[in-house]
């Protein structure tokens, strides 16, 4: 992937971190900042080794689905985008928490960075420059999350957002399956 499609990826990764950081933006007092750090941290360390440990089973099996690799990275996001539009149609509303605890936190990192594990399953299948797009992926995921936190209260009013981040994620990561399905001459 290059530079413009590790970005967009880490954009379109990065909603479920954000969408968790707003809710948990409610928290104020003096150690907001550090709250906020401290969240950002979490889902863009998730954000960053979840691709690597895709990347190295999609390594592993490349040999054996060398001649199809780009149909089933296509199918790994494709399948992304239909989990993320689903979230976005069909979403329960849940109970805001208001406690930020190390086990809630390690628990959203997990589960909202298990989408990157698939595209990382798909970089380990193309053979991509993994520690530069999980570079991308933590980083943006970083400052989006932490960002998220910070304007917590304003954007949680908001209930429509996080469909409309869902869908525009979804999109982006389609886009870049039918992108990898165009580098490899599918549609030639």
């Amino acid at each position: 992937m290059n530079f413009i499609e590790s970005f967009l990826t880490a954009v379109a990764l990065s909603t479920d971190a954000f969408a968790c950081s707003v809710i948990y933006g409610k928290i104020t007092g003096t150690e907001r900042f550090k709250k906020a750090f401290t969240i950002g941290f979490t889902f863009g360390m998730f954000q960053f080794i979840m691709p690597i440990i895709g990347f190295a089973a999609g390594s592993s099996i490349r040999n054996l689905i060398d001649t199809y690799d780009h149909w089933l990275a296509f199918i790994l996001l494709a399948l992304v985008s239909l989990k993320m539009l689903k979230d976005a149609f069909y979403k329960e509303e849940k109970e805001k928490e208001s406690k930020l605890n190390i086990v809630t936190l390690v628990s959203l990192g997990i589960a909202t960075s298990l989408d990157a594990l698939a595209v990382g399953l798909s970089a380990g299948l193309l053979q991509a420059n993994i520690l530069f797009t999980a570079g991308i992926i933590g980083v943006v995921c970083f400052i989006i999350s932490a960002s998220g936190f910070l304007i917590g209260q304003k954007l949680a009013s908001l209930k429509r957002l996080d469909n409309v981040l869902n869908i525009f994620a979804a999109l982006v990561l389609f886009g870049i399956g039918l992108s990898i399905l165009y580098e490899h001459g599918v549609f030639n």
